[in-house]
């Protein structure tokens, strides 16, 4: 059985798909609620790829990674502070557990930049994938859906 092709993302088909995704807002799902803290990390998320691309899916997914960046800046801090040793006064100095948070914190937010294709080589070769990524943004930006537009009249994309 052969794989099913993704459509060429300058094909008229394509283009239309992308401008309508375009005036979409990105939200996180209501199952995944996003943090106050994190919606910086969101909106940075949503930016590594086209509003096209986004699934359901991947807005639950991106909107636990988000969550887990804003938890790692937090531990990070605290991690700063504590000191990556801890020494009591009455005890003998052991490794602050915190380290192992912000550790696997880390291997969490890697996972997920390579689960949601916004890492290197998680989508394919880096080349492709960001051709394909740079010619939807730039179909988002340029050409806004409408209601009033008459895309009969637009000139092909090349």
């Amino acid at each position: 059985m052969t794989k099913a092709r993704k459509a060429r993302i300058d094909s008229a088909t394509q283009a239309v798909k992308v401008m309508a995704a375009a005036t979409k807002e990105l939200l996180p799902p209501a199952h995944a609620p996003l943090d106050d803290d994190a919606l910086p990390f969101w909106n940075d998320i949503m930016k590594a790829r086209a509003k096209s691309e986004w699934t359901d899916h991947d807005l639950a997914y991106a909107s636990d990674l988000a969550n887990a960046m804003a938890q790692q800046v937090k531990n990070r801090s605290k991690l700063r502070s504590e000191g990556e040793v801890i020494f009591p006064e009455d005890g003998k100095p052991y490794a602050n557990p915190r380290v192992a948070v912000v550790h696997g914190l880390h291997a969490q937010i890697k996972s997920a930049r390579q689960s949601l294709s916004i890492h290197g080589r998680a989508a394919g070769e880096a080349r492709d994938v960001g051709k394909r990524r740079a010619h939807a943004k730039a179909v988002e930006g340029d050409n806004p859906l409408e209601a009033d537009d008459d895309l009969l009249a637009r000139p092909a994309l090349n």
